[in-house]
């Protein structure tokens, strides 16, 4: 008894967080993980899976004469515990002295889990607690799918949407969560609250910037928000949507650079005029039986600021639609690209009458979120709504799921089927109970030398499994990875973006340093891609290991999750992780060229050449997408020129919905939720790749039909459909895939075909890339951007 109670104690001490060596120096007073939430005393927006910033008051006991780190610990989808730490000086801080948050030097971020009820906040100095650890007890991360709409400036006061009608003779719902709870809405208003990295708006999937309410704009585009706006920036760049309002303060959008660089339209000579009334036309959703919604935002007495808009970048005119652009020339809302991303600019303020008194302000910011954000994940399955104290699900999430399962099917691993280990189990248990009772009772007639027989089939078992399972796995290391690369070709340069998922299979119990770095020739000699490195799961991870496996996510100054340390990997079993990256062209090699020009007088056609240098031998089942239109090119060989000629092109949604194979992806065909029998899930050939098609324009390939919901909740900022509109005539979007790659690794995460470079066993920085053993399966689908003159 007294071995048993001391090796119980032995694993609670393992257990234990750390405690501080001697009396705390710094008490933690409170944590949120986070957006800060508008309803009050609502818990911060946190989601599964995606980047949420931590907010940290500390309270100094005793003055710190060196810097310190704030360390984050938290599971991942495994329950492997993760630990980010970040570097604050606190060196000038006197005792009993209270640092809020917004007084921090940069915040810490992390990845919650399904169990991230076990996350802790601790401060160190050189790897010793100086703080009791901080459970951040308030922590329930919401689906992958659930909407969130984050203002900054304002609180978004009048911020509604349109609610199901109540059923006769009942009152409708006061105060009922949005969309059955399915929409968010968070606010930060103090320009130090704002997140100081782009992964802190990770689960935004639209930010409203107001003008009219504080300062937050002037100040954000002024010298001491160049940190804070950049992070703003490569959001946007890397996929997030932009929603910027602007009337009374409108000449603000044309008096710094960074602001004029981004906006689809800036203010005239003069930038703000005045009225009672202001004439609004929007369209409606796909659903409704109008295709064109109306209402007047009117004031009594002095009226109300306008902005007055003209068009500064490609892009194209939301309000008035364009039925009523021939007859309305006055822009009220403009959408343009920025990256990955988009911009839209309406021309007066959502934070202040009269729009906040506006009778069909609901139906307006539906619009908003339609139009500025995702057009269908707003609403989604609307008359399905979330249970309050529900954990984070799949639900409509279910092509991450493919992705997921993909990259880890691995060609020439068996899955051992569970019957097979049943089997196996009742036959161990046979062997060590009937048969050696029988054995050494009946036939030796020696019951003790059970001593020896029982550890002898212990031993033997143990072996023949080892063995039998080294035969069927197999002693290589594998690793499998999923590429897209969106290529922004300018003049004198331009951007890639890299995003792709791993997973590594180890053939052995061990510990690998990983890290993501684009290729050298993607991007400009020395770029190194300011990669983000996140792990991959499904949100029915278990809790913590008891044993606390852990691993650190390398965060250095300015950087944010660039690189796993001691990522701890089973044997025989697979890790899946992400990597997300962005670098500038290399202008003395650019791996794209374009010369499209508008035909004179023809601005809704496209005519000219283009080649690529991408290294690859070639690309395959290329498509060029134009105005709304689809035209198919075949396959793509390098230094060849193509000349684009828009004939007889297919609708784009039409093109996508038949050759999309957007149902070969899913395990349940679209509309499955209501009443569509579900069939089996697909058997697919892991070795012809996954069909992308409808990752990369997700809505687009999409049925209208009823019960239809988006199936891409986690990976909405990679979906374009948006630049398939007909009126998007600034650029011509050309998709193709690379063939699928198998073989050595090292060739497929080190040669010419990738773009980005997989580091296993070091870090990038580190020294020299390690070449890396086994064998794998790479597929790459790439998106070139090509502008139009």
């Amino acid at each position: 008894m007294a071995r048993v109670l001391l090796s119980i104690a032995l694993l609670l001490t393992l257990a234990a967080p750390g405690r501080a060596a001697d009396a705390p120096k710094v008490v933690i007073t409170s944590a949120r993980v986070g957006l800060p939430a508008v309803a009050p005393d609502a818990a911060p927006v946190a989601r599964f899976a995606a980047w949420a910033p931590v907010y940290v008051d500390l309270q100094v006991l005793e003055a710190i004469p060196e810097p310190v780190e704030l360390v984050v610990e938290s599971p991942d989808a495994d329950g492997v515990t993760t630990r980010l730490a970040v570097l604050l000086d606190l060196t000038g801080v006197t005792a009993g002295t209270t640092v809020a948050a917004r007084d921090l030097p940069r915040f810490a971020y992390v990845r919650p889990a399904a169990a991230a009820a076990d996350t802790t906040v601790t401060v160190r100095v050189k790897g010793v607690p100086i703080s009791e650890p901080f459970r951040v007890s308030t922590l329930r991360p919401k689906d992958p799918l659930t909407y969130v709409v984050l203002g900054l400036g304002s609180r978004l006061p009048g911020f509604d949407l349109p609610r199901p009608a109540a059923a006769e003779g009942e009152a409708p719902p006061a105060n009922a969560p949005l969309r059955g709870g399915r929409v968010e809405v968070a606010a930060v208003t103090d320009l130090p609250l704002l997140p100081d990295h782009w992964v802190g708006y990770d689960a935004a999937d639209v930010v409203v910037l107001t003008t009219a309410s504080g300062d937050l704009f002037g100040r954000l585009f002024s010298p001491a928000g160049d940190r804070k706006r950049e992070a703003l920036l490569e959001w946007v760049r890397r996929g997030g949507r932009l929603v910027v309002s602007a009337g009374e303060k409108a000449p603000l959008l044309g008096a710094h650079p960074a602001a004029r660089a981004i906006l689809p339209a800036g203010p005239k000579a003069e930038p703000v005029r005045t009225t009672n009334r202001l004439p609004l036309y929007w369209s409606a959703r796909e659903t409704s039986q109008t295709s064109t919604m109306a209402g007047n935002l009117a004031t009594l007495g002095a009226g109300f600021p306008v902005a007055n808009l003209e068009p500064t970048r490609p892009g194209r005119v939301l309000i008035p639609p364009p039925a009523r652009q021939a007859d309305d020339k006055d822009i009220v809302a403009a959408q343009s690209g920025f990256g990955l991303g988009r911009v839209t600019l309406i021309a007066f303020d959502l934070d202040r009458p009269p729009f906040t008194e506006f009778a069909s302000r609901a139906e307006f910011w539906d619009w908003v979120l339609r139009e500025g954000g995702a057009s269908r994940a707003s609403v989604g399955s609307e008359g399905k709504p979330r249970p309050p104290a529900a954990g984070p699900t799949d639900d409509e999430d279910e092509l991450a799921v493919a992705l997921r399962t993909h990259v880890d099917t691995f060609d020439g691993v068996p899955v051992v089927s569970f019957g097979w280990v049943a089997v196996l189990i009742a036959f161990y248990l046979v062997l060590i109970g009937p048969v050696e009772y029988y054995v050494l009772k009946r036939v030796l007639g020696r019951v003790e030398l059970t001593w020896l027989t029982f550890p002898l089939i212990v031993v033997t078992v143990s072996l023949l499994a080892y063995w039998s399972a080294a035969a069927v796995k197999g002693h290589d290391l594998r690793v499998n990875s999923v590429e897209v690369i969106d290529v922004f070709p300018e003049a004198g340069g331009g951007r890639v973006y890299g995003t792709s998922w791993y997973s590594v299979f180890s053939p052995r119990i061990d510990a690998y340093a990983v890290g993501v770095s684009p290729a050298e020739k993607w991007a400009a000699p020395g770029a190194d891609g300011d990669p983000v490195l996140g792990w991959v799961g499904g949100p029915r991870g278990g809790r913590a290991s008891l044993l606390r496996r852990r691993y650190e996510v390398r965060t250095g100054p300015g950087e944010v999750g660039d690189g796993f340390a001691g990522m701890p990997i089973q044997v025989w079993s697979t890790k899946a992780f992400s990597g997300n990256w962005a670098a500038p062209l290399d202008p003395a090699a650019p791996v794209v060229e374009a010369k499209l020009e508008h035909p004179p007088g023809d601005p809704a056609k496209a005519i000219g050449t283009f080649l690529t240098r991408m290294p690859f031998p070639e690309l395959t089942d290329a498509v060029a997408f134009y105005a709304g239109q689809a035209y198919p090119l075949g396959t793509l060989v390098p230094d060849q020129e193509v000349r684009l000629v828009l004939d007889r092109g297919q609708p784009a949604t039409q093109f996508l919905q038949e050759r999309g194979g957007l149902a070969d992806l899913l395990p349940r065909p679209p509309g499955a939720d209501r009443g569509v029998k579900a069939g089996e899930a697909p058997v697919r050939d892991a070795a012809k790749g996954l069909p992308l098609w409808g990752v990369l324009f997700h809505e687009a390939a999409l049925r209208n039909d009823e019960g239809v919901i988006p199936r891409n909740a986690s990976l909405r900022r990679l979906d374009q459909s948006w630049r398939l509109s007909p009126e998007h005539r600034g650029e011509v979007i050309v998709v193709a895939r690379a063939p699928v790659a198998s073989g050595r690794t090292a060739d497929l995460t080190g040669g010419p075909g990738s773009a980005a470079r997989l580091w296993l066993k070091a870090l990038p920085g580190d020294g020299l890339r390690p070449a890396l053993p086994g064998v794998g399966r790479a597929e790459t689908y790439v998106r070139v951007y090509l502008p139009v003159k």
